[in-house]
């Protein structure tokens, strides 16, 4: 009998050979592949991350939905169909709806580079817009059902980063909390508990989520004001 590891994702790899177990169980990272695929027959699966909760994870707006549910912190956001242009608040972050790693992600931070972005883009379904934050640090939180965050890590950009407004692999180290430069946030306890919300807001069992802070040093204390939260 065996675990069965289903992702597309790269940082998984070592992970696909089937894991011996007692009992067999579908750990999903990100596929979307039903149970009965996986094991056609057999009844009694063990189930970590249903297909419905990647799915509400994978997509950024049902992900942001599920958020709103309960009252997650997160930045403001819209569809282009919802919106009327000239009420946007720059700067903005124009961002594909199934996005990843940075990808089908632009930073818009006036008129003129909206309405450029708009004439190369007539066909605007899968995209949407949301409120750019600059804030100083981003960390990512592991969590997990009835166990909470147990994994953390803070991502440091790197001195010869070209592209400075986001926190990705490419262009950032990530250091864990024993780090002299992790700097644990002030708001560490509410960073933990609205992950905890976010993670039960998408029904997944095991996810991971990245928040970005203010420095220390800033006079911001609200956990609604000093963090914004996006699903990894």
């Amino acid at each position: 009998m065996f675990v069965k590891i289903r992702t597309k994702n790269p940082s998984a790899s070592s992970l696909r050979k089937s894991i011996p177990t007692k009992k067999r169980a579908v750990v999903r990272l990100g596929s979307l592949t039903p149970t009965i695929r996986v094991f056609p027959n057999h009844r009694d699966v063990i189930e970590i991350n249903t297909p419905e909760a990647i799915e509400n994870s994978r997509s950024k707006l049902k992900m942001k939905e599920c958020f709103s549910k309960l009252d997650v912190p997160q930045a403001s956001w819209s569809t282009f169909d919802t919106i009327d242009p000239n009420t946007i608040e720059f700067p903005i972050v124009i961002k594909r709806v199934y996005g990843f790693k940075g990808r089908g992600m632009e930073l818009i931070e006036d008129r003129d580079q909206f309405n450029d972005w708009s004439r190369t883009h007539t066909n605007k379904d899968g995209w949407y817009i949301e409120k750019f934050h600059n804030y100083a640090r981003e960390y990512r939180l592991h969590v997990a059902k009835d166990i909470g965050v147990f994994m953390s890590w803070r991502k440091l950009r790197k001195s010869e980063a070209t592209e400075r407004w986001f926190f990705n692999s490419s262009n950032c180290n990530w250091v864990n909390p024993e780090h002299e430069l992790f700097d644990t946030p002030r708001c560490w306890d509410e960073m933990c508990k609205h992950a905890i919300n976010a993670l039960e807001a998408t029904g997944l069992d095991i996810g991971a989520v990245d928040v970005r802070v203010q420095s220390n040093r800033s006079e911001e204390r609200r956990v609604g004001k000093e963090c914004r939260y996006r699903w990894s």
